[in-house]
């Protein structure tokens, strides 16, 4: 008499298909966690980017503002440098050692966590 069911050889065939299958899944979950930080990281960053660039511009036109002319917000892992270059119109350019006439560029970078960084070229014209 010969009993039905199912043997062991096709019992662990079962289990190694089903392993593969989890491990498949929970991989594709965790890149996807990694994607949703490393894009949540890289939105914050544009964010604070844009967000320095309008603080810089609702600030006071400084004469020859070099380097430390204009203030820029506080946010904890972000660093925030600009560079200030000087535009002439009439010769339509713009360079450091042009005489401050009323534009200037301002070059505004912003580093973040894991050596992100976002730089925001902008104008500012005197009133």
């Amino acid at each position: 008499m010969r009993r039905r069911g199912f043997t062991l050889v096709e019992t662990m065939v079962a289990l190694a298909l089903l392993a593969v299958i989890v491990v498949t899944i929970l991989s594709a979950f965790s890149a996807t966690t990694l994607a949703v930080a490393r894009h949540q990281q890289q939105t914050s960053l544009d964010r604070l980017t844009r967000s320095d660039a309008e603080f810089v511009k609702s600030q006071t036109y400084v004469v020859s503002a070099g380097a430390n002319g204009y203030g820029n917000i506080a946010a904890a892992g972000y660093t925030f440098s600009y560079q200030v270059v000087y535009c002439d119109p009439v010769l339509a350019s713009c360079t450091a050692v042009l005489p401050d006439l009323g534009l200037q560029e301002v070059l505004l970078t912003v580093s973040g966590p894991n050596g992100s960084q976002q730089t925001l070229d902008f104008m500012k014209v005197q009133p």
